[in-house]
């Protein structure tokens, strides 16, 4: 069984990011649990079937396996066991240390190192305790990964009828516990209700509930929910009334002697579920197989429930995402639309400035146009006033040297005046 976590059973599994389940994880879950109503609801297959009645059961006294075990589990070699041989049967839900309780006397027990159970069937592990021989059974665990719990029950119902069929008793069974979970959850209370009704109220007289794991639960916490286990009804306070003892397992070999010490202390015990099944009931008909039948039921009906709040809830997501959708591609149209005004705006301001740019150019044109008129007009006027002032300047030389003449003969003549 080793160290793998069981699974909370009444919660889905959820998807990772939001933490809600999604409504594959509902479904799938759904699909599981309607397995399990299916072999009960089957006349055929699962609780219907009498343990005696199924092909390729395990046997009890030789410990065969009902099934193929994991490729990291060696076989063990089964021993043969009789009326005589004190049997001790270990049981728990997956993952709570049963292999690993074992292990501290048996080197066949395989102890889990993954999430996945390493006990897939029965096996039987000899121990050895005060020069006594003890045989320790290792019991699949329910709420395990790989398989229902009708198969588990009905592998361990069917082992229970093998060994009373061969007047073979039980010295005691071991019930075993985690002590590092912080709350009893919703399996865990589902499978404390079935093992009472396996055992039944005189079979409760032999049975050891022990804590495991306290070698890694600080003790102020285990203290507090050892406590609450013995003595809320819900878990383990009506199977205390009934006469179970409580003990702890600290992961050494010390305190598993003690509990074991402890169970075969007791009288040899014959559990319900075996009484009921010799009488001639059909695993259905046992008080276990009621429990079994009733929490698949409810399990069910919880599951349905969450399916359709699930679809409702996916119709109501629906809606929304298709009001979104539709508000998206409004604002996609009304952004379009603002865009093409924008570029509407933009080509009409591109032309105005293309017009006027062209009407610029036109204007300079015909500025520069008439500079050049105007600056030929000047050149030519310049030309003109260069050669009339030529023409003045040569008609001034002129006046002036006629002039120069006349004063010439002016003199001259005052000149000759005077002679």
């Amino acid at each position: 069984m080793g160290q793998s976590h069981s699974k909370t059973p009444s919660v889905v599994e959820t998807s990772s990011q939001t933490g809600i389940p999604t409504q594959t994880d509902i479904e799938s879950k759904a699909v599981s649990v309607k397995k399990d109503t299916a072999s009960v609801a089957d006349s055929g297959v699962g609780l219907n079937e009498s343990p005696s009645e199924t092909n390729e059961r395990p046997q009890a006294a030789t410990g065969s396996p009902a099934a193929s075990v994991h490729e990291e589990e060696p076989t063990p070699t089964m021993p043969n066991i009789g009326p005589e041989d004190d049997i001790i049967a270990v049981m728990g839900l997956t993952g709570v240390g049963k292999s690993t309780f074992i292990s501290h006397f048996s080197d066949t027990a395989v102890v889990g190192k993954s999430l996945r159970s390493c006990t897939s069937t029965i096996s039987i592990h000899p121990a050895t305790i005060d020069n006594r021989t003890v045989y320790l059974v290792d019991t699949p665990g329910f709420d395990d990964k790989d398989r229902t719990d009708v198969d588990i029950l009905r592998e361990i119902a069917s082992w229970l009828e093998t060994a009373y069929n061969a007047d073979i008793k039980l010295a005691g069974v071991i019930y075993l516990h985690r002590i590092l979970d912080n709350r009893v959850s919703g399996t865990a209370a589902q499978n404390i209700e079935l093992f009472k009704e396996i055992c039944g109220k005189k079979g409760l007289a032999s049975v050891i509930l022990a804590t495991t794991m306290w070698d890694i639960a600080p003790p102020s916490v285990g203290e507090t929910r050892e406590k609450e286990l013995v003595t809320e009804h819900s878990f383990w306070g009506k199977l205390i009334e009934h006469g179970c003892g409580v003990m702890r397992q600290n992961n050494k070999r010390a305190s598993a002697e003690n509990i074991i010490r402890a169970v075969l202390s007791q009288e040899p015990v014959t559990l319900l579920v075996q009484e009921e099944i010799a009488e001639g009931a059909a695993l259905h008909e046992t008080t276990a197989g009621g429990v079994l039948t009733a929490q698949l039921d409810e399990q069910k009906v919880r599951y349905e429930e969450e399916m359709e709040r699930l679809k409702a809830r996916h119709e109501e997501l629906q809606a929304q995402m298709r009001e979104m959708e539709e508000e998206r591609r409004a604002k996609e149209e009304r952004a379009e639309q603002e865009r093409e005004l924008e570029r509407e705006e933009a080509r009409a301001e591109r032309a105005r400035a293309r017009q006027e740019w062209e009407d610029e150019k036109k204007e300079n044109a015909r500025r520069e146009s008439a500079w050049e008129t105007l600056y030929n007009d000047l050149r030519e006027q310049l030309r003109d006033l260069k050669d009339e002032l030529s023409s003045t300047r040569q008609k001034q030389e002129k006046n002036e040297k006629e002039q120069e003449e006349w004063r010439k003969q002016k003199r001259w003549w005052k000149d000759c005046s005077v002679m």
